[in-house]
């Protein structure tokens, strides 16, 4: 869990996004409405992580994501990314994973980074675990992606409330 006066690294990777790919030709209004689906692709990670016991720090959660950010800015198809930025960069998170996530989960569950967070936790003579930034973004991701389902779906016996027919979808 993470200290009470830490933010989580979502906020300043928001920040980096607006700045980056919400501002120019794109209107001001497009990010407060993407917002949503944002938080959903820069929590996408932290479940990953999550689903195989990995921990990892605030620091570099957000290294982690701004890596891609820069990649997309450098390689990216602005023309792919202007219709719907978090969809493109949710697929763009998801693919880097497919094709990295083997190395990260070898780099993270080594023993020298074990032996790291031992030290880090020795040196601050703290009786608190060191932070773990994985649960919480995680936590974010389901609640995000449970809201986002209740969109999508609908029951096909519930009657709508105005015509007092059954939807059809």
């Amino acid at each position: 869990m993470t200290m009470p006066n830490k933010p989580l690294p979502t906020q300043a990777l928001l920040d980096q996004i607006k700045v980056r790919f919400y501002s120019g030709s794109v209107p001001e209004q497009a990010y407060y409405q993407d917002r949503r689906m944002l938080l959903y692709a820069l929590t996408w990670p932290a479940s990953w992580l999550e689903q195989r016991g990995l921990p990892i720090t605030s620091q570099a959660y957000q290294n982690l994501v701004e890596e891609r950010l820069e990649s997309i800015a450098k390689h990216g198809d602005p023309k792919r990314y202007q219709r719907y930025f978090p969809r493109y960069l949710l697929k763009s998170l998801q693919d880097w994973f497919a094709h990295n996530g083997e190395a990260l989960y070898e780099e993270l569950k080594h023993v020298r980074n074990q032996l790291h967070s031992i030290d880090r936790l020795l040196q601050t003579h703290h009786p608190n675990l060191p932070e773990d930034i994985v649960a919480p973004i995680a936590q974010a991701h389901a609640i995000l992606a449970v809201q986002n389902q209740r969109k999508k779906h609908r029951d096909p016996e519930q009657l709508d409330l105005f015509s007092g027919h059954k939807i059809t979808t």
